[in-house]
């Protein structure tokens, strides 16, 4: 009986969509985790004073610094050397101190405040910055 309930409780997750934009999904993962799909390669904006970059115009809030990828969703913290996953979850002890140090919510405010200040420009830098990567 044991294992035709978790039979069940593993079809019903399956089968789980969440309405997220195109491009992005989240869903239940394996062992109690959840899988972030990102498929878009987010747009960023540098935080110039703070030394890092945050993703602008995307459902998940991604902070970007030392080639690693940091995103707050729902209370919790993940980690990813790309941007495509995989995500894994990270406590908030454990995220570099120049990110630890920030309230997300003071972060959401430097990424709009840096975006409003730039305009269409904060995109066409980041994008130049990409290119000149590869």
């Amino acid at each position: 009986m044991k294992n035709k309930t978790l039979l069940v409780a593993g079809v019903l997750f399956g089968t789980l969509h969440l309405n997220v934009p195109d491009g992005m999904a989240m869903s239940p993962g394996g062992r109690g985790g959840t899988s972030i799909v990102i498929s878009t390669q987010p747009r960023f904006i540098d935080i110039p004073d703070q030394g890092f970059s945050v993703s602008v115009g995307s459902p998940y809030d991604i902070v970007s610094y030392n080639s690693q990828y940091y995103l707050y969703q729902n209370g919790s913290w993940y980690n990813s050397r790309d941007y495509r996953g995989p995500w894994q979850v990270t406590r908030e002890s454990n995220l570099p101190e120049r990110i630890r140090r920030h309230r997300i919510a003071d972060i959401r405010r430097y990424r709009d405040t840096e975006n409003s200040r730039r305009g269409n420009n904060g995109q066409n830098q980041r994008d130049n910055n990409n290119n000149n990567r590869r």
